[in-house]
């Protein structure tokens, strides 16, 4: 069966568009560096590659929740340290105003400094990080104390999200930072043999009666709710000479401490939980980049042969072409 010129040059002309299509191909692979360059190199591989690509992305989000997280626990950390430096000489003031041998002049002296542990303690208690008040809770617009020493704030948690189902909370509430409340009714012989009943209130106010050795005689009676209070109170004690109060203060300074130093425990915990977190996630993304390296990635070396036997065929199907035609050529002019 005898061929037509024009079969010869359509068969010719789709075989050269092939091969220098390969060749493009080859070429757009050592340019990129990359295999798959378009859903139609490898369809499948493709689709598989924008799963990987999915999960870097998500888990760079989740990194970046992690940072974010770690600055602002460490930042509160970090306060509630300076709160705890606070407290530890607040007590020490107090075991001072109420040793015996101290005087009025002496004791006024050392509420000097009290006011300033309670003006520190109400400032740390303010901070803000960037633009947002730490200790606010929901509430990061609104300042976490006021001049009244009144939480303002409220209880929420700022939970983030830092893989697949795991949420963790990026801060702590000001009534859970500096509250003081008691599970139950407690009792305290202080010097005289007067006793101090530390009463639970509503919400998270404690009443404190300072009574008689007869324990049924009220002698002084005063509530609290938080730290900051404690350092007015005993700055107010210190001022007025009173010494059963600041013998009674004694109890609320030290659970207040004990209180910080668990509150700064668990936030430790949540940023050796978050740099545990962080640290599996580089490990994931390294092994996912590994895995889209392969599936996407070209091999220069097989990829520069195959073009170097692209361009041998294409010269190849050159001269054989030229032949072809020129045969044809001959056949027409016959």
């Amino acid at each position: 069966m005898r061929v037509s010129s024009s079969q010869v040059y359509r068969q010719v002309t789709d075989s050269l568009m092939r091969n220098l299509a390969e060749i493009m191909r080859l070429n757009g692979q050592v340019s990129s560096g990359k295999r798959i360059n378009k859903p139609s190199d490898d369809a499948t591989g493709a689709g598989r590659a924008l799963g990987y690509k999915v999960a870097i992305d998500v888990g760079e989000q989740y990194a970046k929740n992690i940072g974010d997280a770690s600055n602002a626990i460490g930042f509160a950390e970090n306060t509630l340290g300076s709160v705890s430096s606070a407290l530890v000489r607040a007590k020490e003031l107090a075991l001072q105003g109420a040793n015996g041998t101290q005087d009025a002049a002496s004791r006024a002296a050392i509420s000097k400094e009290a006011t300033q542990l309670r003006d520190q303690i109400l400032s740390l208690s303010n901070s803000r990080n960037g633009n947002e008040y730490v200790f606010s809770g929901f509430k990061t617009d609104v300042a976490a104390v006021d001049a009244s020493y009144a939480y303002q704030g409220d209880a929420g948690a700022i939970n983030v999200m830092v893989d697949r189902g795991t949420m963790i909370s990026r801060n702590v509430a000001g009534s859970e930072a500096f509250g003081y409340s008691l599970p139950a009714p407690e009792t305290v012989t202080i010097d005289g043999g007067n006793i101090v009943h530390y009463i639970p209130g509503s919400g998270m106010t404690v009443n404190v009666e300072i009574r008689a050795a007869d324990d049924t005689t009220v002698l002084d009676s005063f509530h609290l709710d938080n730290a900051i209070q404690m350092t007015d109170l005993l700055s107010q004690a210190l001022s007025g000479n009173d010494t059963k109060r600041v013998s009674a203060l004694m109890k609320p300074l030290d659970d207040a401490m004990g209180h910080v130093s668990a509150v700064r425990a668990d936030l430790g915990a949540r940023l050796n939980r978050l740099d545990d977190q962080g640290k599996r996630l580089g490990d994931t993304k390294f092994a996912t980049q590994t895995a889209l390296s392969g599936l996407e990635d070209a091999d220069i070396a097989s990829t520069v042969s195959g073009i170097a036997k692209a361009n041998t065929a294409l010269q190849a199907l050159q001269a054989t072409t030229a032949k072809i035609l020129s045969q044809s050529l001959l056949d027409f002019l016959r």
